[in-house]
């Protein structure tokens, strides 16, 4: 599936975005296709992944490890399913 998420930011993104590259062996799991990130706004990241697996990414979510080093950085999560769109060529 591919999917665009939003991060709720309570920190400035580039703090979040330090962790969220920490993560990019971990989600070497849970991905199969390309990552794309950016600055919406001050309090938001979005991010489109294609090829997730959901049920992958849900449990890496809901671990106490990510939600304890997110929880300064993160309010919360949006998930958008977008499997009609096909990735950048």
């Amino acid at each position: 599936m591919d999917i665009l998420l939003l991060a709720h930011l309570t920190a400035d993104y580039d703090d979040w975005k330090v962790i969220f590259d920490e993560d990019a062996e971990a989600r070497k799991a849970i991905i199969s296709g390309e990552t794309l990130v950016a600055k919406a706004s001050d309090s938001t990241a979005m991010i489109v992944f294609y090829g997730v697996d959901m049920e992958a990414m849900g449990a890496f979510l809901a671990t106490p490890e990510f939600a304890e080093r997110t929880a300064h950085l993160v309010s919360g999560h949006t998930v958008y399913s977008i499997s009609e769109i096909a990735p950048p060529a």
